[in-house]
């Protein structure tokens, strides 16, 4: 989800909420603290590896990949939340949203799923696809199952602040089949080669 929308101490909250079936207080407070002090002001995706570094018992690994959804599943109701509070002042012309999209940032969009897409091994392929919508679909977006995901046609249905949403789910399951520091190599270098293609558009709005 786009950072700007929420504040560190939102998201935070939401970590909190999403965490607390987890771990007791002491515990998430620390948790918490460190959370803040490291990747407070990074992108969505990283709260993988900030999992990955939190879970060091064998009862929390196993729980890992549950704890990321439910965390990512508050982060969105808060988003949600927000949007619904600053919608009135859109009350006038309504094609604004729409017009938020430019053609640079869907470009941009569609090649950083192109990017990850093709470092996937063939084999895999199918199954990756499979998995991503899959996890799309259960954080309630409707997806097309036909359509591949670096498809230009994937994402003609998204607004805009579901795009960072997709990249992290699309973060999210390469950790599972590659694991999380080949993951982070991987977008550590394609949001390089985005923001030397495509040096107007806002990558927060997308990571």
């Amino acid at each position: 989800m786009p950072n700007e929308l929420l504040s560190v101490m939102q998201k935070k909250q939401a970590i909190e909420r999403g965490l607390s079936p987890y771990m007791n207080g002491t515990v998430l407070e620390r948790v918490l603290n460190y959370w803040e002090q490291e990747y407070g002001d990074q992108p969505s995706f990283v709260l993988n590896r900030f999992l990955s570094e939190i879970c060091n018992t064998d009862e929390l690994r196993f729980y890992r990949k549950e704890m990321l959804r439910q965390v990512l599943s508050e982060m969105a109701a808060v988003e949600k939340q927000v949007l619904l509070e600053i919608k009135p002042l859109e009350i006038k012309p309504k094609p604004e949203p729409e017009v938020l999209i430019s053609i640079d940032m869907k470009d941009a969009f569609l090649a950083l799923i192109d990017a990850v897409m093709l470092t996937v091994v063939a084999t895999d392929l199918n199954d990756f696809n499979d998995e991503v919508k899959k996890q799309l679909q259960e954080m309630g977006l409707a997806i097309v199952t036909s359509v591949k995901l670096n498809d230009a046609a994937f994402i003609d249905f998204l607004a805009l602040p579901l795009y960072a949403q997709v990249i992290t789910i699309l973060y999210e399951c390469y950790c599972e089949f590659y694991g999380p520091v080949k993951a982070d190599q991987l977008y550590a270098r394609v949001k390089m080669e985005i923001k030397t293609q495509y040096p107007d558009v806002d990558l927060h709005q997308l990571l």
